[in-house]
C-alpha cells in the first residue's frame, strides 16, 4: 500500500479557487484503478491550508495515476495558487491492523 499525506498552503485567498480548480482531479482519481481513496480538504483553523489524503493499492499505482492527463492539468494551475506543498509518502507491503475495544469499564476486560 502506499499512502500520501500532506499539507498544501495556498497563496492568500486562493484556496478555495484552488480546491474548485482541483475538484475535477480529485473526482477522476477517486475512479482511478488502485485508488482507495483521495481527499483534499480544507483545514478549518487557517484560512489557506489544506490536507491532501491519498492511498493507493501499491507503488504501480500511484505511479498510473501521476501519468494521467488530469494530474498534469493539475500540476499546471499549482504555481498560480499554491505558496508550498508538504507531503509524506509512506509505501509498505505488508498493512497492519490494530483493533481496540474500549467498551468495557476502564479496569475490566471487556
Amino acid at each position: 500500500m502506499k499512502l500520501i499525506v500532506g499539507y498544501l498552503t495556498a497563496k492568500p485567498g486562493k484556496r478555495e479557487a484552488f480546491l474548485a480548480a482541483a475538484q475535477d482531479h480529485a473526482v477522476q482519481s477517486r475512479t482511478e484503478p488502485g485508488c482507495r481513496y483521495f481527499e483534499l480538504l480544507p483545514l478549518p483553523d487557517h484560512p489557506d491550508r489544506m490536507l491532501l489524503a491519498e492511498a493507493f493499492d501499491n507503488e504501480a499505482a500511484h505511479r498510473l495515476h501521476e501519468d494521467t492527463d488530469h494530474m498534469r492539468a493539475l500540476w499546471a494551475i499549482m504555481p498560480d495558487y499554491l505558496a508550498h506543498a508538504s507531503i509524506d509518502n509512506v509505501v509498505s507491503d505488508a498493512v497492519t491492523h490494530d483493533e481496540d475495544d474500549f467498551s468495557a469499564p476502564p479496569g475490566q476486560s471487556a
